[in-house]
């Protein structure tokens, strides 16, 4: 009897890929993890297409997800700020660079700039908010988790954050210590040289300034822009560098976020707007590492990553909102055209 569109085993090859890609456990332990999750694999979702492929990963990596269409889910729009550094980076030179930003104590804490975000502009445009409920005093734990597809969205809504957005109102703007930042002199001393002379003073300058996050992103900046020669194994190896040092720098500018950034009238906590020079790197780290995700097939990670520069500056001065449409596509998640977006929005989509 022939496999059916539900069972077939190359869905399960595909899931067994993306779940390497993103734990790197290896193909074959992967593979046997599908097959032994196989039944409560299926309960995800009526079809293992391209969606419901992303589902059933989002399941077995046990990740919580927002629903918002039919069998589509995406990773949970934060309330606070939760450190990339205490979830995805791995490495041990990560690590190091993290325990030598620490001991750099003068870098200080984040301050108020003076400012606020709102996202009235939003309304303006046309997104409309997200209603989030009766607020936190429900008691989600009487009642299991079940999602009625009666109301879920007709189709996938790549911007659906800005509907987050618009929901949480105004928050305050705050800024990241200056220590972030290399000096003035250095960055132009640093810009001046040959790549291969720039590559060697800014390992030095990360050394001698360790809470200095820049240093680390514009030494990842200039081992990616290798990436786009070469063959496909040498880019690989590329990628991994790049990573490594994104990884470095959003550690060592994560140090004074360790704690909950709570502030305003609400309870979803201040931004960090990319007009403010401080919080350029790790802005740019975040932004870099979701790209270098994007290159290594590593969707789930990237999303993640992109949703929280998201909540951060939601401004989105560097476009991420676009890298997270390309993100989905390239995961099988079909993207819907402008239109059919806002039909959605009225309570007009076709359906499943």
């Amino acid at each position: 009897m022939a496999s059916t569109p539900r069972t077939s085993p190359t869905h399960f090859s595909r899931i067994a890929r993306r779940l390497d890609n993103e734990t790197g456990m290896g193909y074959q332990k992967a593979l046997s993890t599908v097959q032994s999750e196989a039944d409560r694999i299926m309960q995800q979702g009526p079809r293992l297409d391209g969606a419901g492929c992303d589902m059933a990963l989002r399941f077995l990596l046990r990740q919580d997800i927002e629903y918002w269409g039919p069998g589509i889910g995406a990773h949970m729009w934060p309330q606070v700020y939760h450190p990339v550094s205490m979830t995805l980076l791995h490495s041990g030179l990560c690590r190091e660079a993290m325990k030598a930003a620490e001991r750099a104590r003068d870098q200080g804490q984040p301050e108020p700039c003076g400012g606020e975000f709102d996202p009235s502009y939003l309304a303006a445009a046309g997104v409309e908010p997200l209603d989030y409920g009766d607020g936190p005093d429900e008691d989600w734990a009487d009642e299991p988790e079940e999602i009625d597809p009666a109301l879920l969205e007709a189709v996938d809504e790549p911007d659906r954050w800005k509907r987050h957005v618009l929901a949480q109102g105004v928050r305050p703007a705050f800024r990241l210590p200056d220590a972030h930042l290399l000096p003035p002199a250095t960055r132009e001393g640093v810009d001046g040289l040959e790549p291969g002379e720039a590559a060697e003073r800014l390992e030095q300058l990360v050394l001698e300034q360790p809470a200095a996050a820049e240093a680390f992103v514009l030494r990842a900046d200039l081992v990616l822009a290798d990436a786009r020669e070469g063959a496909a194994e040498a880019k690989r190896g590329v990628l991994e560098e790049a990573r490594r040092w994104y990884e470095c720098a959003i550690a060592v500018a994560e140090v004074p976020l360790h704690f909950p950034m709570y502030g305003g009238a609400s309870d979803a906590g201040p931004v960090l707007l990319w007009r403010e020079g401080s919080n350029r790197p790790l802005l740019r780290a975040l932004y870099g590492l979701a790209l270098v995700a994007h290159g290594q097939r590593q969707w789930n990670s990237a999303e993640m990553i992109l949703m929280r520069l998201l909540y951060l500056d939601p401004g989105d001065e560097q476009r991420a909102a676009v890298l997270l449409r390309q993100v989905r596509a390239a995961a099988g998640i079909v993207q819907p055209d402008a239109q059919a977006v806002r039909n959605a929005g009225r309570g007009e989509g076709t359906g499943a």
